[in-house]
């Protein structure tokens, strides 16, 4: 039973996950009327009074919420003029938090983030045209305060690392702000980005985030590309998008998860408004999204209920995408999107083996094995683990140079073993960063520097190099796996749960499998 949304959507494997999920939406921003803070959606900062910043990124509801009012979502608990009212002052807020760059932030105070800057743009964007209707000078009055934000994200560009689902949510942001106010230097920085990030793409279909491929992040980088290629009408983004979406089609699993450890970012959010919007041009994105509805009822892979304050926002507004595009309920069984076969895509480092009773997903880069048979996993091994004399954790994931070999039914990776080291906050770092982020990190060729490293530190997937590996795979049904390594006195670790060696603060959400018993 929905107790927020309109009952015409009950069964809808969106709308039931949105509904759990707007009490924290609709909890997020300050509504008392004399506050300084009025619309500010980061409770971290106007109510609990821990955090120095606001981040802007809690002010994306508003895109979600002006969907919903659109068409007609909520049910009779709900007044639609209280939910205008929320998103008014939201709107009103967002410009009090731009810094004088036309900036925004979500980890440090002057962080000049061009990621979350994109996000609030598109997001303010979207509300606005909507709330507007046909009257886009209301459209272009109330939009006009975060000029500053497009004009941040045409003179500044994002050098820490190539991550496409940035620079394609700026592109749409930028896209949308020159549709309202006729920006040409918006347009043409869009196009750039778009080019950019094609350039980049993959002959295998996948969009590069950090150095590799992700799943997970391709979802939601190919949902603001399909939003740019309706405004642009582009074949060769059109072209592009229809590859991403056979690319992930491998990475659907039977028992209807998502993703993995095996992504470059490791994550297993699935975003859904991508192949909803892309399902009636192309039939993969329309398997996909056809296959991952019943998927996300069930909760097999992460949904909206699983994901936490910082994430809220963007999954919450992509699930209210998909719903305008796909507000119906379709009982039926839906086919795998998983294409039989042995697809070897080296580029991504990545084997998806695919048979009748059985799936395997192989990064060949990170040595990691997932092996579902007969629609359940049964093997999840995310790589060797070894204990060195010395205490330290050595794995088969840090190392970028790991080499495969496919032969037949056989796939031999060769490695280094790399010590573990994931460096973590302390109230000493933390505060020679603030000390940096307040002074000379404003300074914006320091600050990209100081970004660069950090994420360098932070995203590398390996330490120092301590030994070598072998995993011999033998693929099929009944896959087997056979590991060697030296030096031979490292012992090796038992790992019973997935584990990881980068920092991703968007990987390691709960799904269902993660806590089912043997019997499912």
């Amino acid at each position: 039973m929905l107790r927020l949304l309109d009952a015409r959507f009950a069964g809808n494997a969106y709308a039931i996950e949105i509904d759990a999920a707007l009490p924290r939406i609709l909890a997020l921003a300050d509504r008392d009327p004399l506050s300084l803070t009025r619309g500010f959606g980061d409770r971290r900062f106007w109510a609990w009074k821990l955090a120095d910043f606001a981040n802007g990124t809690l002010q994306g509801p508003v895109n979600g919420l002006s969907r919903l009012l659109e068409i007609g979502a909520f049910g009779p608990r709900v007044d639609p003029e209280r939910i205008r009212t929320l998103i008014g002052s939201m709107l009103e807020a967002t410009p009090r938090l731009m810094r004088l760059d036309g900036s925004f932030e979500e980890a440090l105070p002057y962080e000049q983030s061009y990621c979350v800057t994109a996000l609030v743009l598109y997001d303010h964007l979207c509300a606005v045209e909507r709330l507007a209707g046909p009257d886009d000078a209301w459209a272009r009055e109330q939009s006009a305060a975060l000029a500053p934000a497009a004009a941040f994200l045409v003179r500044r560009d994002e050098t820490h690392g190539f991550i496409s689902n940035h620079l394609a949510t700026a592109a749409a942001a930028l896209l949308r702000w020159d549709r309202l106010h006729g920006d040409a230097a918006a347009r043409a920085k869009a196009e750039e980005l778009i080019s950019r990030i094609l350039d980049r793409k993959s002959p295998e279909g996948w969009f590069e985030e950090y150095g590799g491929a992700d799943p997970g992040y391709q979802t939601l980088c190919m949902t603001h590309l399909a939003d740019a290629a309706e405004i642009l009408e582009s074949p060769p983004l059109w072209e592009a998008l229809d590859r991403g979406a056979r690319f992930l089609c491998h990475f659907a699993h039977p028992d209807g998860s998502f993703g993995g450890i095996y992504g470059s970012r490791a994550t297993r959010i699935y975003y859904p408004a991508a192949m909803e919007l892309l399902a009636s041009r192309f039939a993969q994105a329309g398997a996909l999204a056809c296959w991952m509805r019943p998927a996300i009822a069930r909760q097999a892979p992460v949904t909206l209920s699983a994901i936490d304050t910082p994430n809220l926002p963007p999954v919450f507004n992509n699930y209210c995408q998909a719903l305008a595009v796909a507000p119906g309920v379709d009982p039926s069984v839906p086919p795998s999107p998983a294409e039989p076969g042995r697809h070897y895509l080296p580029e991504a480092g990545l084997l998806a083996d695919i048979g009748p009773t059985h799936h395997s997903v192989i990064s060949t880069r990170k040595a990691v094995i997932c092996h579902w048979r007969d629609a359940h996993m049964v093997l999840n091994d995310t790589g060797l683990v070894l204990k060195s004399a010395s205490g330290k954790h050595l794995t088969s994931q840090g190392d970028p140079a790991t080499t495969a070999e496919l032969t037949g039914e056989r796939l031999v990776l060769r490695g280094g073993l790399t010590e573990r080291s994931m460096p973590l906050p302390n109230p000493y770092n933390v505060l020679i960063l603030r000390l940096l982020s307040v002074s000379v990190m404003r300074i914006p060729a320091i600050g990209a520097l100081v970004k660069k490293l950090i994420a360098g530190l932070l995203v590398r997937s390996g330490g120092r190099a301590a030994g070598r590996f072998s995993r011999t795979i033998e693929l099929g049904p009944a896959l087997a796996v056979t590991d060697r390594w030296e030096p031979a006195h490292l012992e090796r670790v038992s790992v019973e749960e997935p584990f990881s060696v980068i920092h991703m603060a968007s990987s390691g959400y709960w799904q269902r499998g993660d806590t089912e018993g043997p019997q499912r």
